[in-house]
């Protein structure tokens, strides 16, 4: 789907652009609107639904996440039931249990995230009400936290989400929170009040409440000058990543992996950059002090094998090159029905002999025979081949009444009669030396 620009025709009525509407459904995409019982929400469902045929209302549906903090949220959760009833739209609701460690904001933010990833579906376009002053926040919120300067563009007008094409977008993020108030007036609409908003132990509450609107008084056109700025900050960096990338193309290997001594003579905040680049092609991004610390640990001894454990990511280096690699799994073992693929967490394999075989974890101390008559010691033999540590453990060790007779079809025991047909799925890159 191509971005949906210039969503709103008049800020001030908060009507969304014909062409915008027509573009939004004309490939059929689901439309899930977040819906907290807030007053930004209800505008943001009822500005969008007023201006839809009744053919494109069954398009949409409302998303709305209870995290059972308040003693009122089953009453919010009826609320959101009602209203989205009244105006003949599809509702969902689901109940999240919050992690009960770091901030609660956090891990509110957290949960309804991962609801909205379930949720979506291929090409689903999920409507989030974040507004202008909301922007300010966030801004504000990063840079009193030490952000980067990618940071400080705020929240994109739109991104993917999950990992099945979905998009996010905020069609109010131009808007004030003055225009959603007018508007809720004019069309007389009801909403609940989160009592927690209130609430200035919660940074963005205390920024909300008692900095914005001190700074305000001094600056009356903060609100439009910060998201102005949020949004070249993010024209630029959109811009500085595309090129990036480009750059990074030709530093990579064929699995993707950086090679480092592309960056060897730089300094080390340049080194730093483009660590950070690489992981942004990923969407993972590190505060700056464990950057520093991992471009260090990289660009470190050859001899060694260093390991960064990132969130379901692991980082690791092999022959000179960066590579980021899915968490571990277990090893898949067991026998292998002769003919029959066995589907493993990061291969296939497939066995054709005269007896039964099985898969066994990589033996200790054993000589391969070589075609040659000679044999090499197995991890001498993984060295020579430049076998990446992460394999080592998941290549198939087939063996056959208790000897090993191949592994993969990287090494077949010159007597042995059978055949092994061996596929790596790519989720692992195995970067060997040729044979």
């Amino acid at each position: 789907m191509t971005r949906l620009n210039n969503s709103m025709a008049n800020l001030a009525t908060l009507t969304f652009s014909k062409e915008w509407i027509d573009n939004l459904f004309s490939t059929g995409n689901r439309v899930r609107v977040g819906l907290s019982g807030g007053v930004d929400s209800c505008v943001l469902l009822h500005a969008l639904v007023s201006q839809l045929s009744n053919e494109q209302k069954q398009q949409v549906s409302a998303i709305h996440v209870h995290h059972g903090l308040s003693d009122n949220a089953d009453e919010w959760l009826k609320f959101c039931e009602d209203f989205c009833q009244s105006l003949n739209v599809s509702f969902v609701a689901e109940r999240v249990a919050l992690a009960e460690q770091g901030s609660i904001e956090e891990a509110a933010r957290n949960a309804r995230y991962q609801v909205f990833e379930q949720t979506l579906g291929a090409h689903d376009v999920l409507f989030l009400a974040h507004h202008a002053g909301d922007q300010v926040e966030t801004v504000l919120f990063r840079l009193l936290r030490g952000t980067g300067g990618k940071g400080l563009s705020g929240m994109p007008y739109q991104r993917d989400i999950g990992e099945q094409g979905a998009y996010l977008v905020r069609p109010f993020l131009d808007a004030s929170k003055a225009d959603i108030e007018a508007y809720a007036e004019i069309h007389k609409l009801q909403w609940v009040e989160d009592e927690s908003n209130t609430d200035e132990q919660f940074s963005r509450n205390y920024l909300r409440h008692s900095v914005v609107p001190s700074l305000q008084q001094r600056f009356p056109s903060l609100e439009s000058n910060i998201v102005s700025t949020a949004q070249r900050i993010e024209t630029d960096y959109s811009m500085l990543a595309k090129l990036s990338h480009q750059q990074l193309a030709s530093w990579s290997d064929e699995f993707g992996g950086l090679v480092l001594s592309h960056l060897a003579e730089l300094p080390l905040d340049d080194k730093a950059f483009w660590v950070r680049q690489f992981l942004a092609k990923f969407d993972i991004s590190l505060p700056h002090a464990q950057l520093i610390s991992v471009t260090n640990m990289f660009f470190g001894e050859n001899d060694r094998q260093p390991e960064q454990v990132l969130q379901n990511k692991r980082l690791l280096r092999h022959q000179g090159t960066l590579y980021l690699l899915p968490q571990e799994l277990p090893v898949v073992l067991g026998s292998l029905p002769n003919g029959e693929w066995l589907n493993r967490s990061f291969d296939k394999v497939r066995v054709v002999s005269s007896s039964a075989c099985e898969l066994k974890t990589r033996p200790l101390g054993v000589d391969l025979a070589m075609p040659s008559g000679h044999s090499r010691r197995l991890k001498k033999w993984l060295n020579d081949l430049q076998i990446p540590s992460w394999w080592r453990e998941h290549l198939p060790y087939v063996y056959q009444q208790g000897e090993l007779v191949a592994i993969g079809d990287l090494w077949v025991h010159p007597e042995w009669e059978g055949e092994v047909e061996w596929e790596v799925s790519g989720l692992l890159p195995l970067p060997r030396k040729k044979r």
